[in-house]
């Protein structure tokens, strides 16, 4: 009751087992509170979508205010509540609720809100818990079959504008005036100014780069010393790389181990590599290489080397 004022037009929902006196004595406080100067409508929830209310009708709409409220409204009922407020307008909903969802017929507090939101209600109010006495509670636990019930009232208002609606746009095609920058002395851009006549000027001493360079910049540096000292810490007979090294040592130590590889005399495994192409397996490595004594490193000739063709 505490959101209709006087000269309100005020739409009741009710639904459930409500009694008739209950709905009318409910009907004679809001007919007191609006005045001469307003009316009151009453209609059942489940009927609502049927009724012939046009759009824009009602100040508040007032939906469970009946205890004790059984309705879950739903979406269609809800968005008919948005159609018939005027702008501006302000719907208040009793629903019965339950603290956690459970997959039931009744829903948290925070989905009616969202409900209300979807609606293209605006202006959401905080939850208010609805006291009831046990008799009232007795009756809609009856009712509903369901433990743990707890009402709650939630208010949303419509937008001050009605769906549809349009507005003129005031745009301003006219040019706008072009601000005059400050013209600058013409002292101070000569002072700012260097024009190829100056560049000319003999007056002008200009500083020679090459005198900026001293006698030590112009000796080519010794190679050794531009190698970071990388692997020289610690033991000086293992030398290793850094990672990323690029003071070129890793190439070095690649190049050490590969002469060591090189050298290493070549051996057979199978006994018969050293003997020749006719003696060698599929898969020796020494394929096509001459006949060599064990253990002794291979050559090739000049006449190997070159091309039949």
């Amino acid at each position: 009751m505490d959101h209709v004022n006087p000269g309100q037009s005020v739409l009741l929902l009710w639904g459930g087992a409500v009694s008739g006196d209950m709905i009318q004595t409910t009907v004679g406080n809001l007919q007191t509170k609006v005045g001469e100067k307003g009316h009151v409508r009453v209609e059942h929830v489940d009927r609502l979508l049927l009724s012939n209310h046009g759009s824009s009708t009602f100040d508040v709409v007032l939906s469970g205010a009946i205890n004790p409220p059984t309705t879950v409204h739903s979406g269609d009922v809800l968005a008919e509540v948005a159609r018939l407020l005027k702008p501006s307008g302000r719907a208040v909903v009793c629903e019965p609720t339950v603290s956690t969802d459970n997959g039931g017929a009744l829903r948290t507090a925070a989905k009616v809100g969202s409900s209300l939101k979807l609606a293209g209600l605006v202006s959401v109010s905080e939850v208010k818990e609805v006291s009831l006495s046990q008799q009232e509670q007795d009756l809609l636990k009856q009712a509903l079959s369901a433990d743990g019930i707890r009402v709650v009232e939630i208010s949303a208002s419509k937008p001050s504008y009605e769906v549809g609606s349009s507005a003129q746009l005031t745009l301003s095609f006219a040019k706008k005036k072009q601000v005059e920058k400050p013209k600058l002395d013409d002292s101070t851009a000569k002072i700012w100014s260097l024009s190829a006549v100056d560049m000319n000027d003999d007056d002008i001493d200009l500083v020679d780069p090459d005198e900026l360079l001293d006698e030590e910049d112009l000796k080519k540096p010794d190679p050794a010393s531009l190698k970071a000292e990388c692997g020289t810490g610690g033991d000086t007979k293992k030398r290793k790389a850094c990672k990323n090294c690029t003071c070129g040592l890793a190439e070095e130590l690649d190049g050490d181990q590969t002469e060591k590889t090189s050298s290493k005399p070549a051996t057979s495994a199978c006994g018969n590599c050293y003997l020749g192409d006719a003696f060698r397996c599929a898969s020796c490595p020494y394929l096509g290489m001459p006949a060599f004594k064990s253990g002794e490193k291979i050559t090739l000739t000049d006449r190997q080397l070159k091309g039949d063709i």
